[in-house]
């Protein structure tokens, strides 16, 4: 463990709470761990009391990172604007578990402005925004849109992920499983747009899933009923363009599907499905699929001769890599500078994967 020198600054109660769900440990949990009253406790989490520095050092330890993290002068956010619809089971998902994977968001948030802090970031594609109002509900259309403001030709796209790193979007990989969440998105100012994609996806889910997001990110800037089925629709869209992939959905069978997957880089599901919306394959046809699908288990896992590999990222390992390779940081200075102990950050940021890479500055 590397220990930093005592701080002046005062605890923050709230980075003690926002720690605690990170770990998603009780405050009884807590107040136990580090001999405090759960009453003494409470009142520093809502600012009513102070910390003094040797309760400071207590929770600390018990909290297993620096004293310094408490001293952060980073605000909290709260869930992302699809939080309401961002879980697939909510009903098997505890409370603890989403202020656990809420408090990591809000962690890695604030390692991202320190990333950023060293280097200028210049988008080479633009990063539109449009309101759907304007095409008429139209998520398509937007999605079209999209693809001619990122000069994209026809047909598949190779690299989802490259394409919105080009136009200044932060994509970032982590552990997002326990909390059953495929994807979530934040607009912050002063940070470019930032997608977090839970790694534990296949590589076709994680595809829609980051279009998904983005779909979130082009059209809505408030939260919306509607919003979920828009950005489905937006993916769908984005990945499988009508005019490209329309020729190619007549008479799809599951082999047909299998042989598209690698090559449209969607799931053999997504290809049924958008093969029913732009009405290449009739419903009884599209009943017919769906049972095949079910019957082969294709439904649980599609055939793993036809995955393909996940898309990487890489400007955010690239800026891990520019602190500790180009900037120099030793592994105690990370600790001072993120406010986490070493192994949690080799943990967050595969650091081993991320040195090699560079920032073009």
């Amino acid at each position: 463990m590397y220990r930093l020198a005592e701080s002046n600054q005062a605890t923050r109660g709230d980075l003690v709470a926002l720690r605690r769900r990170m770990l998603a440990m009780s405050q009884a949990d807590l107040a136990q761990r580090t001999g405090m009253a759960q009453g003494t406790l409470s009142k520093i989490e809502q600012g009513l009391k102070e910390a003094s520095p040797e309760q400071s050092e207590r929770l600390a330890a018990a909290l297993n990172c620096p004293s310094s993290f408490f001293a952060q002068s980073e605000r909290e956010y709260g869930p992302p604007m699809s939080a309401h619809a961002m879980f697939r089971k909510k009903s098997s998902v505890g409370q603890k578990v989403i202020d656990r994977v809420i408090a990591e968001l809000n962690v890695r948030i604030a390692h991202v402005r320190k990333f950023l802090s060293s280097v200028d970031l210049e988008p080479e594609l633009p990063f539109p925004h449009y309101d759907i109002d304007d095409f008429e509900g139209r998520a398509d259309l937007v999605a079209e849109s999209v693809r001619r403001a990122w000069l994209l030709p026809r047909g598949p796209i190779r690299s989802l992920t490259e394409c919105a790193e080009r136009a200044g979007c932060l994509v970032v990989h982590c552990d997002l499983e326990e909390a059953k969440i495929d994807g979530v998105s934040y607009r912050i100012p002063g940070l470019p747009p930032i997608i977090f994609l839970n790694w534990n996806q296949p590589a076709d889910r994680m595809r829609f899933s980051l279009a998904h997001e983005l779909g979130h990110m082009v059209m809505h800037a408030y939260p919306s009923p509607n919003m979920e089925e828009e950005a489905d629709r937006f993916a769908s869209a984005l990945l499988m363009p009508a005019g490209d992939i329309g020729p190619e959905l007549r008479d799809l069978s599951i082999d047909k599907a299998a042989y598209m997957k690698p090559v449209w880089r969607v799931s053999m599901a997504a290809l049924i499905y958008r093969a029913g919306e732009l009405g290449r394959i009739d419903r009884y046809k599209s009943e017919y699929l769906w049972r095949q699908m079910s019957t082969r288990g294709f439904r649980i896992r599609e055939p793993h001769l036809v995955d393909f590999e996940r898309e990487r990222t890489t400007v955010m390992d690239a800026l891990v890599a520019n602190t500790v390779e180009e900037m120099g940081y030793s592994p105690g200075e990370l600790v001072q500078m993120l406010h986490l102990n070493y192994d949690e950050l080799v943990n967050l940021y595969q650091l081993e994967r991320a040195v090699g890479l560079r920032v073009v500055k």
